[in-house]
């Protein structure tokens, strides 16, 4: 096969990590808020990433003995509080103030905040199509996510501004991440990032955890806790730092738009909600949006597994 053709084969198992990845996140309001009917959100944030840590160290050791270089330490310590540590509790304490459509509508946001920092930094540069493709999927989310009625509960107030903070932590993590992720492997950084985020964590949710009582949890919150770690963490960890290290980080972050689309999938197949005309206009936005930002995307080099 052509260098061109390993190329495209490569890029499309880039989109499909991607993609698959947000499937994942995208799983994560309607397992968090089931979680946390009967998990505090401290507890529920100590619970994930700790068990999450475990599992990535157990599949790091599985493929790889490669450890963080010496050098690297401080670097990944920085990014594992950026990506971990502050970005699963902001983000449960937010998920836990506020509904789960306003957690969509501000996730939503992070594609911006990324490559605002990545513009800002010197790592990317602002194009037409870079622009145009934010644009067009930025209206897809809102206009799915009526955005119009975002300000009438200012009950959530304290639970959208840790929204906006955990986006503004993970897109500073996507940015800063990337070029040491480029020399290591995926299982090698993301287990080290998990295993460094932990123990703020614990430090953060010990009064919480000194309190809980496990058996007060339900056996639906203990199953989508489990739901959570696996396929709402580590699976959508991996894959997104094996796609980060071979392409932008603003791409990366770019796929936090499809998070509306397979909500809206689920919520027809699970909850039996009506397909809506608004709905499938806003699909097309975001998909017209992933669309312009992949043929800037193919113009890359894709960078090989280290």
């Amino acid at each position: 096969m052509t260098r061109g053709g390993n190329q495209r084969r490569s890029g499309w198992r880039v989109h499909a990590a991607l993609a698959s990845a947000q499937l994942g996140f995208a799983l994560f309001p309607v397992f968090g808020k089931l979680a946390l009917s009967s998990i505090p959100p401290l507890v529920f944030a100590a619970l994930r990433v700790v068990s999450a840590a475990i599992l990535l160290e157990a599949i790091r050791r599985f493929f790889t003995r490669e450890e963080i270089a010496r050098a690297d330490r401080r670097r990944v310590l920085l990014y594992a509080l950026l990506g971990v540590s502050f970005n699963q509790i902001l983000f449960i304490l937010g998920l836990s103030l506020t509904t789960a459509i306003h957690t969509t509508i501000l996730t939503a946001m992070i594609p911006v905040f990324t490559l605002a920092a990545a513009v800002l930094l010197g790592r990317e540069k602002m194009t037409l199509s870079t622009g145009a493709a934010l644009m067009l999927a930025l209206a897809g989310a809102l206009l799915l996510l009526n955005v119009q009625d975002f300000g009438s509960r200012s009950d959530y107030f304290r639970g959208n501004l840790l929204l906006l903070a955990n986006g503004m932590s993970y897109s500073l993590y996507l940015v800063f991440s990337r070029p040491v992720l480029e020399r290591y492997r995926v299982a090698t950084f993301t287990a080290a990032v998990f295993r460094y985020g932990a123990l703020p964590i614990l430090l953060v949710a010990t009064p919480s955890l000194a309190r809980f009582s496990p058996g007060a949890v339900s056996p639906l919150s203990w199953a989508c806790l489990a739901a959570v770690v696996l396929f709402c963490t580590v699976l959508p960890y991996l894959l997104n730092s094996w796609a980060l290290a071979r392409t932008d980080a603003s791409q990366v972050a770019f796929y936090v738009f499809v998070q509306p689309v397979f909500s809206a999938a689920l919520a027809v197949t699970i909850l039996g909600e009506e397909l809506t005309d608004k709905t499938v206009l806003a699909a097309v936005l975001i998909l017209a949006g992933l669309a312009v930002s992949s043929i800037r995307s193919r113009r890359l080099p894709v960078r090989p597994l280290p």
